[in-house]
């Protein structure tokens, strides 16, 4: 056994190795970036970035330096650094820039470390210092309705005129702006806005955007609007001036003013345009004729300076509805009719009738205090309605707009009996082709042979027409002149004595009658006394005998107006008896030629001193009123200028002066026994009961 001492010899000289060829381990630094870019940071503000230190090896790494070098070093600092980095261990190294003017700074981190192969590890340092710029630009763009003017540099807003009060203020995408921008390359901080000088309360701003915007910070190159309004704040003032003051942390302009100005405006009335945009024809099924598009208003966008004047641009016949309207587009409230401050806001309407046709009665205006009427025209003639727009101020604009209503055919016959409702009076056209003798009065109620038909009456009246239209008889027609109807003649109005006492017959191509051919044709207008329905109160008794004395329908020892009408008119006889007092209708015909709204002839004249009349004052009176020679076809367009010769009207009994004195008046059909106030059939036509001439 060795003893133990030779052991731990052997042991020790086995292990052991050490000597000059035995590797050892060093220090490696790394470094987490070659360099540091600080960027733009605002003068004397801080931004820090950190660099990251790791040693590669399993030995320590030991720093004898960690120091900033450089032309720029002032402006960096470092924070806590490290004396060493355990093995395989990691560390890092906080850098802060401040710059100290709007220059470039640029430095070195320096390193030393016991690291054998880079003992000096560098960083580069680059950074530079800058500062916010505030910038104010005035804004006010036509293209979004902006009317102010501005001026960029020095900034300033001149509203214009503004009136003192406004009912909707202008939106404020119309209103000028101040675009407030941060054009430097770092923050800025906005540290108010004030609104100065002499009328300071007279300009805000509008929107939602806060104000003042104290503590707003703007990153470069960001930046916010300010939309301004300017209100008056008197009406004893006319100019007002102010400031807009906005300030920042901009070293070189701390504060820039915007100078604001703006001028009271005296309150201006609406401005109107009127249109008769739509007629709705009576007859269902007829289209309404309509004068609403943009093309119809183009035109009346300005009024006239004596009114508008729709009589030869709109074709209103009687009893169609006629549309007005003030609201050139329905959607938009700045077009017109509007107010200059407030569009269509406040505005009140109120539209009414100046003139009319004489006769014309009971017209209702339908929505007179809006902006869109109705009326109903019942009378041929023309009519004037004026139309007053108000507005909040009580400024306001009036406008005139004159229509006619007319029936657009050649021959036109109108009756009117103003005053007497309950009485029914008919108007009668007679064709020239129904008068087959020498008696004024043929024709009347005429039911000839006309062709194979031998139905078709030559006398248009309401009698009739209700006839046809009731079907009374198969084949019973109203065809005049040609084939089809164009020629026909309409009764366009038939008032029983419960309306407006109107009734209006017309007839296109009257030329078109066989009589017409070579030589003018006669067409006979008549007056029939159908019924009277009016409530008496105790009438005072008259007596008709029949004779010269005294005959039915006359004034005989009746009061000044009213005429005696026997209790009865049997047929075949002349009415005679005891009878009473009844006030007289007074009937009047007007006649219009080529769709003229004016009347070529009025029958009796109304402007006589003292007035004309002719009073009808029994029923079943018949008045032959006038007689209307028609050019014949040769005639048509025979005048030197292509034209031709107009009718000629002749007014039965009149003395060359205007006046009826001589009327022409017969009796058709019968009154029955006990004071009946209805004319009655006393004829017949086959199975259809009809009316002739009585004695």
């Amino acid at each position: 056994m060795r003893p133990l001492a030779a052991i731990a010899l052997l042991l020790t000289a086995s292990a052991c190795k050490c000597g000059p060829d035995v590797a050892k381990v060093n220090p490696s630094l790394a470094v987490s970036v070659g360099g540091l870019d600080f960027g733009q940071v605002k003068v004397a503000d801080s931004k820090q970035l950190v660099v990251r230190l790791e040693a590669q090896t399993r030995t320590s790494v030991v720093f004898s330096s960690i120091v900033i070098e450089g032309a720029g070093a002032a402006a960096y600092r470092l924070g806590t650094t490290p004396t060493s980095i355990d093995a395989l261990g990691n560390a890092s190294v906080t850098v802060t820039f401040t710059p100290t003017a709007v220059q470039a700074f640029t430095a070195s981190l320096v390193l030393n470390s016991n690291d054998p192969d880079r003992p000096a590890t560098r960083v580069a340092l680059a950074g530079e210092g800058a500062m916010p710029k505030l910038a104010l630009t005035p804004d006010c763009q036509s293209a979004r309705g902006c009317t102010a003017t501005v001026v960029v540099e020095p900034p300033s807003i001149d509203f214009g005129m503004e009136p003192l009060v406004r009912l909707m203020p202008i939106d404020p995408t119309r209103l000028p702006t101040l675009v407030v921008v941060n054009e430097g390359a770092v923050a800025l901080q906005v540290t108010g806005a004030t609104f100065g000088g002499p009328d300071a309360a007279a300009f805000t701003v509008a929107g939602g955007m806060p104000f003042p915007p104290a503590g707003v910070t703007l990153e470069a190159a960001a930046g916010f609007n300010l939309p301004l309004r300017f209100v008056p704040t008197s009406e004893g003032q006319a100019s007002y001036s102010g400031t807009l003051t906005i300030t920042s942390d901009d070293p070189d302009r701390p504060s820039i003013t915007v100078q604001l100005t703006g001028t009271l405006r005296p309150n201006q009335p609406p401005f109107v345009c009127a249109n008769l945009i739509r007629v709705v024809p009576q007859l269902i099924g007829d289209a309404p004729r309509d004068y609403a598009s943009s093309t119809f208003w183009a035109p009346l966008l300005t009024p006239p300076a004596g009114g508008y004047d729709f009589t030869a641009t709109r074709d209103v016949r009687p009893d169609e509805l006629a549309v007005f309207s003030a609201s050139s587009d329905a959607t938009d409230p700045t077009k017109c009719s509007a107010d200059p401050e407030d569009g269509r806001t406040g505005l009140t309407y109120r539209w009414r009738l100046t003139s009319t046709p004489r006769g014309a009665q009971g017209l209702a205006l339908s929505g007179a205090t809006t902006a869109q009427v109705q009326l109903r025209p019942i009378i041929t003639g023309e009519y004037t309605l004026e139309l007053t727009v108000t507005d909040s101020r009580l400024s306001s604009t009036v406008v005139t707009m004159r229509f006619a209503a007319a029936i657009k055919q050649d021959l036109v016959a109108q009756l009117q009996w103003e005053g007497f409702s309950g009485v029914d009076l008919d108007l009668h056209l007679v064709r020239p082709s129904a008068v087959t003798g020498g008696d004024p009065f043929t024709g009347a109620f005429a039911f000839f042979n006309a062709g194979t038909s031998g139905k078709t009456s030559g006398d248009l009246n309401g009698f009739a027409r209700r006839t046809k239209d009731n079907n009374a008889v198969a084949g019973f027609d109203f065809d005049w002149g040609q084939p089809g109807a164009s020629d026909d003649p309409s009764l366009n109005l038939d008032d029983r004595g419960d309306g407006q006492l109107i009734e209006n017959a017309s007839l296109n191509y009257p030329e078109h009658d066989p009589l017409c051919a070579t030589a003018s044709c006669s067409y006979r207008v008549m007056v029939h006394v159908f019924a009277d329905n009016r409530m008496h109160v105790t009438p005072p008794a008259c007596v008709v005998d029949g004779g010269v004395g005294c005959l039915d329908g006359e004034a005989c020892s009746c009061a000044t107006g009213d005429r005696c009408v026997a209790e009865s008119a049997p047929a075949n006889a002349a009415p005679s008896g005891s009878g009473k007092c009844y006030p007289a209708p007074k009937p009047v015909l007007r006649l219009f030629f080529k769709g003229s709204p004016t009347p070529a002839t009025i029958v009796p004249l109304e402007g006589l001193m003292p007035a004309d009349e002719v009073l009808l004052g029994a029923p079943c009176k018949l008045w032959h009123v006038a007689d209307v020679a028609w050019p014949a076809v040769t005639a048509i367009g025979s005048l030197p200028d292509g034209g031709t010769p107009p009718p000629v009207v002749t007014v039965v009994g009149a003395d060359g002066t205007g006046r009826v004195t001589n009327a022409s008046i017969a009796r058709f059909g019968l009154r029955a026994a006990g004071g009946s106030l209805r004319c009655e059939p006393d004829s017949s036509q086959g199975a259809l009961q009809w009316y002739a001439r009585q004695p």
